[in-house]
């Protein structure tokens, strides 16, 4: 039960890392995920925690292995195939033995076959970490790719190269050239065995789709099964599990086309599982690293600081090494990359070795050493996983830092005019969808055809942060506005506190920045306990419209709120015209908008029914279902996707919001 409890605790901070991500996507995601893994190593339950090595190699790295295999770019792949074997295979050997090398005279007291364990869990570099940092700036397409394809078969080098390493250290007995026909027998014996079953499960899956009307609930299934399968036949043969996974990935890859033409609903079922999977399994590898790296640093420095300061050094030692070996391979022409000039070469192979970027298949690896060895614990196991810990946050940050520094922020991969071109189609969509399936109501749906069409002339694209906290400012105003009414007795305090605590009410339900609505739920709740003292007076540029005082018996409750939200529309138009900056004009623009329609429906006569709110909320999930039907059948770039699934979502805030 306590491993099933800090296991859960794992993956809710892997998905709390990825909240704040999507919040604040500008720090990489995986500095986000060892963040919250540093928060939960102060508890308790993980002073000690430990999962069984050969658990987490089976049930992290086969399936994340897979779906590196199947999305592989195959005819990138074959074009850029020497290319691949060069970076992946032939250097990651030669920086093996060098690091294992530079280890043995850092650290002689560590067994020969130990030294090269180290360095074959240090050499894989991960391309989904690369992807994380660049997320930002532009990478080279060629460049990525290559980095891509190295990063599949340099894991499949590393894995063997340790499994070998091992072998060794268990039996007492290393031969150069045993070690080479194992490596050799293991590798391709693995790649062998994937082969087949890749076109094996490749035949299955498309017996299943069209034989059976349900396949999608046979076919998920199996598909996860795959990987575990496929890595545990070619370990019961004493060949490479891991290269027999990514094997089996490539070859479902190559025919997800033709899988495609048989059923595009269950790939899409499949594709959307596998995006998760891998995800949560990336995300949960880096929280582990935030969860035990302070505590092997703490155990470390407890035993010796000499000892913490040599493996410190050995771990910038090892990356320096990996940086340089990899910068002079691309210098000499070992990898194909085309460049028009020394200095394009100079940059090449320095983007190259920064982007020699560790993550998940390091620390799986560092995991997955054995605890116990012929009866006896494995010496200097803590060590290794601490050096392999720094290298890894080495490789990440250094890249954060100088990566943008060489190469350009990423430009926007659509223009204006496609965005309003689909952002007109996306209103049109939603419409006749709107007048097909929900026209009973005919005057709640023509109001609400009349709210859509309104996006139509709103092209600007806002921030949706800088809404938010605008939004914010301005009912900080109104606040003072009608608590200065209340003040010079125009209203009841009672009154005032009602309408600003309704008002401050819908900001918080439409928020999702957790710090927003904090914010907001304090300042409510100082309201629902303060009945007396009103908020800081109003500001003195602020026109005052003081009116004749109200008969609060004569006059019902929407009367007192509609001419309170009349002194707060006029005040906050005057504040808009003074704020509006070239910056913010398209968030001035949102939050104008906003004011507008809530003063429309605040006077109009009749009052807005459930029944025109469930028609907006319907007409929006129109909005996004176009979106994701256009994304999906590659209509619309994923970018341009998430830019109208921004404007849809500003505009659902704005309009539900405003409903008074």
């Amino acid at each position: 039960m306590e491993i099933f409890l800090n296991t859960l605790l794992l993956v809710t901070a892997t998905v709390v890392a990825n909240i704040v991500h999507s919040l604040y996507p500008s720090i990489p995601l995986a500095f986000d995920q060892i963040a919250a893994g540093f928060a939960l190593s102060w508890f308790p339950q993980f002073d000690h925690f430990q999962l069984d090595p050969e658990l987490f190699f089976l049930m992290i790295l086969a399936p994340l292995m897979f779906n590196e295999g199947q999305q592989t770019n195959y005819t990138s792949l074959r074009k850029n195939f020497r290319s691949t074997l060069s970076l992946a295979v032939v250097l990651a050997v030669v920086t093996i033995v060098a690091s294992g090398l530079m280890a043995h005279w850092f650290w002689p007291v560590l067994p020969v076959a130990l030294l090269f364990c180290l360095a074959a869990i240090v050499t894989p570099t991960d391309a989904v970490a690369v992807s994380s940092i660049t997320s930002n700036i532009e990478m080279p397409e060629l460049l990525m790719e290559t980095l891509e394809n190295e990063s599949l078969f340099n894991d499949a080098s590393g894995l063997v190269a340790l499994s070998v390493a091992l072998t060794a250290f268990r039996t007492g007995h290393f031969s150069l050239s045993l070690g080479l026909e194992s490596f050799f027998v293991s590798f391709v014996g693995g790649v062998c065995l994937g082969v087949i079953l890749g076109f094996l499960f490749v035949l299955i899956q498309i017996f299943f789709q069209r034989r059976l009307f349900n396949a999608a609930a046979i076919i998920l299934p199996f598909n996860l099964i795959a990987p575990f399968l496929a890595y545990w036949l070619a370990e019961e043969f004493h060949l490479s599990g891991i290269l027999a996974v990514v094997a089996l990935g490539i070859v479902h890859g190559i025919y997800q086309k033709r899988l495609r033409l048989t059923s595009t609903s269950n790939q899409v079922v499949l594709t959307t599982s596998w995006e998760i999977l891998s995800s949560l399994l990336n995300g949960f590898v880096f929280v582990l690293l935030g969860v035990t790296l302070p505590r092997n640093m703490i155990e470390l420095s407890q035993s010796s600081q000499l000892h913490l300061s040599v493996l410190l050094e050995l771990s910038i030692g090892l990356y320096v090494l990996m940086f340089v070996f990899r910068f002079l391979w691309t210098w000499f022409g070992l990898v194909k990359i085309p460049f028009r000039h020394q200095r394009e070469r100079g940059k090449n192979g320095l983007i190259v070795a920064l982007s020699g970027m560790h993550g998940t298949i390091n620390l799986a690896m560092a995991f997955s050493l054995p605890l116990v060895v012929k009866k006896n614990l494995l010496p200097f196991r803590t060590d290794m996983i601490f050096i392999s810990e720094v290298v890894i946050v080495l490789s990440l940050v250094i890249p954060t830092i100088f990566l943008p520094r060489i190469l350009k922020p990423k430009q926007r991969s659509f223009t204006m005019r496609e965005f309003n071109r689909n952002l007109v189609k996306m209103v049109d969509y939603a419409t006749q969808e709107l007048q097909t399936n929900d026209y009973d109501d005919y005057l709640a749906a023509s109001r609400v055809i009349t709210l859509l069409n309104s996006q139509r002339g709103h092209h600007e694209q806002a921030s949706f942060k800088q809404v938010a906290q605008m939004l914010e400012r301005t009912q900080n105003l109104e606040v003072a506005i009608i608590n200065d009414y209340a003040r010079n007795g125009q209203i009841s305090y009672e009154n005032a506190r009602r309408y600003n605590w309704k008002q401050w009410s819908y900001l918080k339900h439409a928020s999702v920045n957790p710090i927003i609505r904090l914010r907001v739920g304090w300042k409510m709740m100082r309201m629902t306990f303060s009945h007396k003292k009103p908020a800081p007076k109003n500001p003195g540029w602020i026109p005052r419209y003081l009116p004749t005082a109200i008969d609060q018996v004569d006059v019902d409750q929407h009367q007192i709120f509609r001419r309170m939200e009349s002194w707060g529309y006029r005040a906050i138009m005057t504040y808009l015209r003074r704020m509006q900056r070239p910056e913010n004009k398209a968030a001035t623009r949102v939050v104008r908008h906003y004011y507008e329609i809530r003063h429309q429906r605040m006077n109009q006569k009749h009052t807005s029914s459930a029944v025109e709110e469930e028609l907006l909320m319907k007409s929006f999930q129109y909005e996004y279902s176009y979106i994701q039907q256009a994304a999906k059948t590659g209509k619309i770039t994923p970018e341009l996707a998430t830019a109208l699934n921004e404007k849809v979502s500003t505009d659902q805030f704005v309009y539900l919001t405003s409903d008074d």
